[in-house]
Order: structure tokens, then sequence, then C-alpha cells
């Protein structure tokens, strides 16, 4: 049921998310790449496919899995990953620029699927 400690909880529980992604940011600086956003991307693709495994094998309800998922969304940035991207590619770095992305989006899938796979072989009855 979504009611106000449940709006309350998802705010709180994105906030950690961001908060946690500032700290991993803060302490990995970036350079040519940046392995702190690459972190803080793989782990929230990881997070959201295991909630979603456990959520599809009813090992978690749907208020923590919704709590789990607004976490990742914090923690995770796209908008830092565009932005570094299109800093590559303004200094015409094209290439850089392509390879971040694409890795970004390829290694984000496959830890999210195999987040999915685990929770469900784990998990599942």
């Amino acid at each position: 049921m979504i009611d106000i400690w449940w709006v309350f909880a998802q705010i709180v529980a994105g906030g950690c998310g961001a908060l946690a992604r500032f700290g991993v940011m803060a302490i990995i600086r970036p350079g040519v790449w940046s392995w702190g956003l690459f972190a803080v991307n793989g782990v929230g693709s990881l997070a959201v496919g295991a909630g979603a495994g456990a959520f599809a094998v009813h090992a978690l309800d749907w208020t923590m899995a919704s709590l789990i998922l607004a976490f990742a969304a914090g923690l995770t940035t796209f908008s830092t990953l565009t932005v570094t991207a299109a800093q590559h590619i303004e200094r015409r770095e094209i290439r850089t620029g392509s390879i971040i992305v694409t890795s970004h989006v390829v290694v984000g899938i496959v830890v999210a699927a195999l987040g999915y796979i685990s929770a469900i072989v784990l998990l599942g009855s």
C-alpha cells in the first residue's frame, strides 16, 4: 500500500543511494576512466537485478523490492555517464567516449542479469 510512510521510505532509500554514490565518487577520483562511476553503476545494476530476482520468486515483498530499487536509483547515475562521455567527445576522444558508454551499458545489463539469475537460483523454491 502506498502511503506517506512508504513515500518517505523511498525518499530516504534514494537519498542513501545518492550519499553512497557521492562517497564512492569522492574516494575514487576520475581520470581518463572513472572507476568510481563504473563501480556505482555496476553495483546498482547488480542490486536491481538481484532485487527483481528475489521479488520474482517471492523472497522479497513489493515494499522491500521497491526500497532496493530506490537505493539503486540514487546510487547509479546516467547523467554523470553522459556528461563524462560528452566531455571525451568534446575533446575529440570519440573512441574513449564510445567505449565508456558501451562498457557501462553492456556491463550493467550483464551484471543485472547475473544478479537476477543468482537470486532466482539461490532463493527460488
